[in-house]
């Protein structure tokens, strides 16, 4: 049986490959080849080459962009053989991080009629508390209720990076306390940008700098903040406008292709907020942009001057 693994979740995706290669046993090999490196016509001589010194082997062909687009590089006739008939010996697994493949591709069509297809999406922020808890007592990890709250909220959605933060915490030899949680578990830098965005533009600004300081000793660029807000900013200015046209929260997600709990936490941010205002700080950001690039202000002393402008003359 040969596989197709796509989904942006790369922890389920690694761990179906290694129950389909436990399957056969210590006598199996396995060969990785990533198309970002290698194109697929070299992959092709490995795919029709039965194993010699193994009973079995798997391919695992990563980030197979012919999937989901663009024109197809290789032999596709000789793809096209061996799916229809495979070498038992082979065992070609496939994988791209995509929502979803072209299904109009006449080779997607015969991968899904030929292979075993399954896809791997990141969790829905309402499964992960739940993914999270019972990992924590399959590791038995002792975690207060306020904890377990702080720690689903500080995670991604993929559950390889959940299973490493939650093998990290394992090792703790206490229960685990919201303090701890804030110790061990550091925010992903989308949630440092949300927290400081919305803090600049609600007028918190003994918060905004205590954010920026933390984020910036961690070796985080004032160049790169400032491109993250102003995408923020953006997306703050779209569903105020969103909004403003009576859009529901459900509609708002869709019109604008984004996660339904982005926007419900974009929904509680600007309802009251005056678009105006979301207006100066987006050009107050191009404004230290422009600065920075043109050599008029140092990086750093730009953003703190922007924040003090925003403090000043915004709110």
């Amino acid at each position: 049986m040969n596989y197709l693994f796509y989904g942006k979740d790369n922890g389920r995706i690694q761990k179906e490959i290694t129950k389909v290669i436990a399957q056969y046993g210590d006598d199996c090999d396995s060969v990785v080849y990533d198309l970002n490196t290698v194109k697929m016509g070299e992959v092709m001589g490995d795919l029709m080459t039965p194993p010699f010194f193994h009973a079995h082997k798997v391919i695992i062909v990563r980030h197979c962009d012919f999937l989901v687009s663009g024109s197809l590089d290789f032999d596709i006739s000789q793809f096209e053989s061996f799916l229809k008939e495979p070498i038992l010996e082979n065992t070609l697994i496939l994988t791209h991080e995509s929502e979803k493949c072209d299904s109009r591709k006449k080779i997607v069509k015969l991968i899904h009629q030929t292979c075993r297809v399954k896809s791997f999406q990141n969790l829905e922020e309402r499964d992960k508390r739940s993914y999270v808890a019972e990992k924590c007592r399959e590791l038995g990890i002792s975690i207060t209720q306020e904890a377990l709250s702080r720690l689903t909220e500080r995670l991604n959605r993929d559950t390889a990076m959940i299973d490493l933060q939650l093998e990290k915490l394992a090792c703790y030899p206490l229960e685990i306390n919201a303090e701890a949680i804030d110790a061990l578990i550091s925010r992903e830098i989308e949630d440092n940008v949300f927290e400081l965005s919305e803090a600049i533009l609600k007028g918190k600004f003994k918060k905004a700098f205590h954010t920026y300081k933390d984020m910036i000793s961690l070796s985080n660029d004032p160049v790169y903040l400032l491109a993250v807000i102003a995408s923020q900013m953006r997306f703050y200015y779209q569903v105020k406008v969103c909004l403003m046209q009576g859009m529901s929260e459900e509609r708002i997600a869709s019109y604008l292709k984004a996660h339904p709990y982005r926007v419900k936490l974009t929904v509680q941010i600007v309802s009251n907020i005056e678009i105006d205002k979301i207006m100066k700080i987006l050009d107050a950001v191009l404004t230290c942009d422009l600065d920075i690039k043109s050599g008029k202000r140092e990086k750093y002393l730009a953003f703190e001057m922007f924040m003090i402008q925003c403090q000043e003359e915004i709110v």
